[in-house]
């Protein structure tokens, strides 16, 4: 290596310690609809310029969410069987709601993040079908897209509702058992 070559640190512990705060804290101020910066550095109990030094723009900062997300996803879908995971899913969805909105001017669904997202939510999503149509417990007709159809359309389709999408969820549910 060069004498001008950078060489990448390691995040100290603090720093990583913030990191984890401000993305758990911007997990649940996401969920409300009046989502703002602010609102998520004092549920992290930390200042705005630590928030802005970790995440510069509201973008980063909702794809750090989400990402992480995902990626707490995959591990369960590894780990716990279909129902247990739609509800997860459905859960994180949620999270989302409250920046959604905020963000859509700028937000491209297109961008290689969010089609990687998508691929990965997908793939977890299509090994625990797997599963269930071997096990017996789910139609071999369902698809994962129908799966990941459901789940958007619970969390942000016409007429959503929050407070019985869960409940919606477990009737599609008990309907994919094969008859």
């Amino acid at each position: 290596m060069g004498e001008d070559t950078p060489v990448a640190r390691k995040p100290r512990a603090d720093q990583a310690r913030n990191r984890n705060r401000l993305l758990t804290a911007a997990r649940e101020v996401f969920r409300s609809d009046a989502a703002s910066l602010e609102a998520v550095a004092r549920r992290a109990g930390l200042g705005i310029a630590t928030l802005y030094r970790h995440f510069p723009t509201r973008e980063a900062l909702f794809q750090a969410v989400y990402a992480r997300e995902v990626e707490a996803l995959e591990a369960l879908a590894r780990a716990d069987d279909l129902p247990v995971w739609m509800h997860a899913a459905l859960d994180m969805m949620a999270t989302k709601r409250g920046m959604v909105a905020a963000l859509a001017p700028v937000l491209d669904k297109e961008a290689p993040f969010f089609t990687e997202q998508s691929a990965r939510m997908l793939a977890a999503v299509g090994g625990l079908r797997d599963r269930a149509v071997a096990a017996g417990q789910v139609r071999g007709t369902v698809t994962a897209d129908d799966l990941i159809r459901v789940l958007l359309s619970l969390s942000y389709g016409p007429g959503a509702d929050p407070a019985r999408a869960g409940l919606l969820l477990d009737v599609f549910l008990d309907g994919l058992r094969p008859r």
